[in-house]
Parts: C-alpha cells; sequence; structure tokens
C-alpha cells in the first residue's frame, strides 16, 4: 500500500472544531471537564491533548500594526514516517504499533504497560498516559478506518477541505501548490512535516505564516540519542518482566545522569 498522509491546509480552518468532534465521537472518547478560555489561545479548548481527548483545534492571537488576527492549527500525533515512539516502546510485541496494512501508528492497549517511554522519546511529546487505566493513549490515525478504505473521521468531518487524506506524494504535491497559493497572497507559508526528523511525518501542515506564529510548534524535532542506551539499560531485566514503574525508574535514573553532566565544568 502507498503511504497515506493527510493535508492540514491550516488558512482553510475555521476553527470549527468538526475534526475534533468526530474524533471523538468515533473513538467513543468521552466529554472532559474544562473551563471556557482554557488556554492562551482565547477560544481554545481544552487546555491540552488527553486520554479523553486526541485531536485539539488550537488558537492562536497575534496583534500586528494594532490589528488582531487568528490563527488556528489542528493539533494531534503526526504520524512519523520512522516512528520513534515505537522504537521506544520496551514490551515485545510492541503495544506502540505500527500497522502493517495502513502503516498507522496506535496503541495497542492490551499490550501496553503505560510506562511512558513513547512519550519521553516523541519529539513532539505526544502520547499522553491515562493513569486511571494505566495505558498510553494518542490518535490511531483511524487505523480501523484505513482497513476498510475509509478515510479518517476528521477528514470525513471536515466543511472546508482544511484536511485531506490521500497517498503521501499527491499531499505533499497539495502542499505545495497551497503554498504558492498563501505566497500569491502576500504571506509567508511554511510546509511542516515533508522533511522534519530526516524522513518526514503523515500529517503535513501548510501553516499560513511563520513557525515563530505557532510558538507550542517545535521548529527542529529531534529524537533523543539516548534511545539505543535505554534499551541497553533495560535488556537485563527482559521484556516479559518490565513494569511501569521499573521503566519509570529507568527513565528518571537516565534524566538524572543528564542533568548531572550538564552542570560537569568543562
Amino acid at each position: 500500500m502507498a503511504e497515506k498522509a493527510m493535508l492540514l491546509d491550516m488558512e482553510k480552518c475555521i476553527a470549527c472544531r468538526a475534526c475534533q468532534v468526530a474524533c471523538k465521537q468515533w473513538n467513543e472518547l468521552p466529554g472532559e471537564k474544562t473551563t471556557f478560555f482554557a488556554a492562551a489561545g482565547g477560544y481554545q479548548n481544552p487546555i491540552g491533548l488527553s486520554p479523553k481527548t486526541y485531536t485539539l483545534v488550537k488558537f492562536y492571537e497575534v496583534e500586528e500594526q494594532n490589528k488582531l488576527k487568528w490563527l488556528f492549527r489542528v493539533h494531534r500525533c503526526m504520524q512519523c514516517v520512522d516512528p520513534a515512539c515505537v522504537k521506544a516502546c520496551p514490551v515485545s510485541p510492541k503495544a506502540m504499533t505500527r500497522d502493517e496494512k495502513t502503516g498507522a501508528i496506535y496503541v495497542n492497549r492490551e499490550l501496553c504497560i503505560g510506562c511512558g517511554a513513547c512519550r519521553e522519546y516523541c519529539p513532539f511529546t505526544v502520547p499522553v498516559i491515562d493513569t486511571e487505566a494505566g495505558k498510553s493513549t494518542k490518535c490511531t490515525f483511524c487505523f480501523d478506518r484505513l482497513a476498510d478504505g475509509i478515510e479518517p473521521a476528521c477528514a470525513k468531518a471536515c466543511p472546508t477541505d482544511c484536511l485531506v487524506f490521500g497517498e503521501r506524494d499527491q499531499i505533499l504535491e497539495m502542499a505545495h501548490k497551497a503554498k504558492a497559493r498563501l505566497e500569491k497572497k502576500g504571506r509567508h507559508p511554511v510546509i511542516y512535516g515533508e522533511k522534519e526528523l530526516g524522513t518526514g511525518t503523515k500529517k503535513i501542515y501548510v501553516l499560513p505564516e511563520p513557525l515563530d506564529y505557532y510558538p507550542d510548534v517545535i521548529k527542529n524535532p529531534k529524537v533523543s540519542e539516548d534511545l539505543g542506551f535505554f534499551h541497553q539499560m533495560l535488556k537485563p531485566f527482559g521484556t516479559l518482566t518490565l513494569t511501569a514503574s521499573l521503566v519509570g525508574m529507568v527513565l528518571a535514573k537516565m534524566k538524572e545522569a543528564k542533568e548531572k553532566d550538564k552542570v560537569k565544568p568543562s
């Protein structure tokens, strides 16, 4: 199967949250108690991703020449072409799974021990631990819909074609056309996801303004270089005896060692 991807042409986003609602509906996610103006972006709600929210429309208020400009961005798992979360998952078989048929990355909750290694090594820090269930959670790219030849729920629900699903090569071609369209309007768009991490992602953003306008978008995402060492640390325990607390202890020790290295005199 050809590599699939999704275009997120954010100039077309009207922040209707149809994608957010469709994601909740398809994944049978409950509503969560939150507050109006939950985040600095004004109408953004809730404040971030959670075990109950896999897709979130983010709001950005930008003031230029005494005028207020609204920018929006659909925030969720980037679905990396070469996913660090899958590499980091310490259990065998992998709980953070790459579906062979669709290429989608999702959490097999039956295998997940809720250790948080996927979040620790995700260059975008997307997976969230459901503390009640003791499992990792994130966008699944609707792998169950893709398996039946149906586009993801968010793209199906989008009323403006901000979200478009298709083959990655075609999506990239559409992204570059969208970028050219915006440049003709005098804007300074950015394609994000085409080459990030070297191999890119399956969520391809066309942001109508430079990255500085989106302070929470990571400008140069990287996978931590100690991923291999992390697995070496776990080897003596064997994958069958791993627990969330054990993996957490190893991650904590590695963080402690990093902090000590930072303060060493040169």
